[in-house]
C-alpha cells in the first residue's frame, strides 16, 4: 500500500501489490455519460463509473476495492483507511467512510473516531486498467487544514517499484497553510513521478478562474493520455493547463506511460496529515466529504497522422552551429496536440524536436491550425584526442522523426515519420 508524496519533495515507499490485467476496461455501458467532441476529435465513453445507486448501496465491486490500515503509507499520514464494510475498530460498517449518497455520487468522508481518524482510498487495482485515453472525474471536494484528497493512477507493471512504475497525479489538493503551501480552496495541482523525477516529481499547479473554488462546487479534473504526452485540464480539456512529454525528462529517465505492458489502475482518496496535510487542526475531520459524481475514460477517434518533410544537415563533428532543419508540418485543424520521438544513426550523436508552442515545446498544436513548423536539432561530438576519432565518426546517416498524435497510445507506434540525410565531417 503506498500514498504518493508532494509534488515538490517526497520520500515515498512504494511495493506494487499484484499483476494488473493489460487489456483496456470493457466496452461502457449504456448508463455512462458522454462528452462533447473536442475540435475534429470524439470521445467515446469507454470505461465509467456514475454513482447512480440508491443510498448506501453497495459500491461496484467489479471497479473498486480498497486500501486498508494505518501506518503512514510512506507519508506520516494519521488515517487508518477503512472498507464500507469493516468493523475492525476503529472502522464501522455503521458509519462509512465510503458510500453512494443516493443522489449520484460516490461520497469519502474523513471521520475522528476517539483520537483516530478514519478515511478510505478507493482503486481499480486487479479489475480494471488503464494505459492511454482521456481519463477525467467530476469532483467536489473538501479543503481544510490536516486534509490531502487525490485522483491520480499508479504504474502496476510486475516487479517494478515506484517510482520507475509510473505515477499521474491527476487531482491533488491540500491547504494553503500546510507546512509546505498547497493550492488550498482555489486550485489543482498536477504531476507525474518518474525514476529520475523520484519523489519530487514533475507537475504544475492551476488556480481556478472567477474566484472559483473546489469546496463550494463540482469541477472536472482531467487528463489526456496518449503515446510520449500527458496533458492535465480543470474543466475544459481544449485548454491544458499542463503538458508534459518523454521529451522533457531528465537524461537517464524512463517514461513509464506509454506501454499496453504497464497498465495503470485510478485511485481516489483523502488522506490526513502527511507531507502535504499536516498540521490538522482541532476541526479536522468535521468537514463535508469529498464527492465524486463520476469517473470515465473516453477514447478518441483516430487522428490522422500529419505530413512532416525536413531538410538535410550537414554538419562538423561538434558543431553548434548549422546543426538545425525545419521540420514542415501539415495536419488536421482541430486534431490537438502532437509530439516527437527523434534518433540517429550517427554514433556519438543525438537530436530532438522543438517548437514554438508556449504550453509546452515539445509539441506543435493543431487545435486551431492545419500547418505548423518545428526545429530538428542534431547534437553531435566532436573528435578530439590522439587519432581525431573520439567523437562523431565523419561520414553520412540518417535522422528519423516520429510524430505521435492524441489517438496513439504506443511509442512504438508512431503516428507519422519522416527520415532525412544528416553528412557529418
Amino acid at each position: 500500500m503506498i500514498r504518493h508524496i508532494n509534488p515538490i519533495t517526497r520520500i515515498t515507499l512504494l511495493s506494487v501489490l499484484g499483476v494488473l490485467l493489460f487489456a483496456l476496461p470493457k466496452s461502457a455501458a449504456a448508463q455512462c455519460g458522454t462528452t462533447p467532441p473536442t475540435g475534429s476529435i470524439t470521445w467515446t465513453t469507454n470505461w465509467c463509473d456514475e454513482f447512480n445507486g440508491a443510498a448506501n448501496s453497495p459500491i461496484s465491486s467489479t471497479n473498486w476495492t480498497y486500501d486498508t490500515g494505518g501506518g503512514g503509507f510512506g507519508n506520516n499520514e494519521l488515517e487508518t483507511y477503512c472498507a464500507p464494510t469493516s468493523n475492525t475498530s476503529p472502522c464501522s460498517s455503521s458509519s462509512p467512510n465510503a458510500y453512494i449518497d443516493g443522489s449520484g455520487h460516490l461520497g469519502i468522508q474523513v471521520r475522528l473516531a476517539g483520537t483516530t481518524y478514519t478515511s478510505a482510498r478507493l482503486k481499480t487495482q486487479g479489475l480494471q486498467s488503464f494505459h492511454s485515453g482521456r481519463i477525467e472525474a467530476s469532483i467536489q471536494m473538501p479543503s481544510h487544514a490536516g486534509l490531502w484528497p487525490a485522483f491520480w493512477n499508479l504504474g502496476s507493471q510486475a516487479g517494478v517499484r515506484w517510482p520507475t512504475v509510473g505515477e499521474s497525479d491527476i487531482m491533488e489538493n491540500w491547504p494553503t497553510t500546510s507546512n509546505i503551501p498547497g493550492p488550498g480552496a482555489t486550485g489543482n495541482c498536477s504531476t507525474i513521478h518518474t525514476k529520475v523525477t523520484g519523489g519530487s516529481g514533475k507537475g504544475k499547479c492551476f488556480t481556478l478562474p472567477n474566484g472559483g473554488r473546489v469546496d463550494t462546487a463540482f469541477h472536472v479534473y482531467g487528463e489526456i493520455w496518449s503515446a510520449n504526452m500527458i496533458q492535465f485540464y480543470v474543466d475544459d480539456p481544449t485548454q491544458p493547463f499542463f503538458v508534459v512529454t518523454a521529451s522533457d525528462l531528465p537524461s537517464g529517465d524512463v517514461w513509464p506511460f506509454s506501454s499496453s505492458a504497464d497498465a495503470f489502475f485510478l485511485i481516489t482518496n483523502v488522506a490526513v496529515g502527511g507531507t502535504l496535510g499536516a498540521p490538522t487542526d482541532s476541526l479536522t475531520g468535521s468537514q463535508l466529504p469529498m464527492l465524486l459524481d463520476y469517473v470515465r475514460q473516453y477514447l478518441p477517434s483516430a487522428i490522422p497522422a500529419p505530413q512532416m518533410t525536413a531538410g538535410s544537415i550537414t554538419v562538423t563533428a561538434g558543431a553548434t552551429s548549422g546543426n538545425t532543419t525545419t521540420l514542415n508540418l501539415l495536419g488536421t485543424n482541430g486534431s490537438g496536440r502532437v509530439t516527437f520521438s527523434c534518433s540517429t544513426t550517427a554514433p556519438k550523436a543525438s537530436c530532438g524536436v522543438t517548437s514554438n508552442d508556449a504550453v509546452n515545446n515539445h509539441t506543435v498544436d493543431f487545435s486551431n491550425s492545419s500547418s505548423a513548423t518545428a526545429t530538428v536539432t542534431v547534437t553531435t561530438t566532436a573528435n578530439t584526442g590522439h587519432g581525431g576519432h573520439s567523437g562523431t565518426t565523419p561520414g553520412s546517416y540518417t535522422v528519423t522523426v516520429n510524430a505521435f498524435t492524441e489517438s496513439s497510445s504506443d511509442a512504438t507506434k508512431p503516428s507519422a515519420n519522416t527520415t532525412f540525410n544528416l553528412t557529418v565531417n
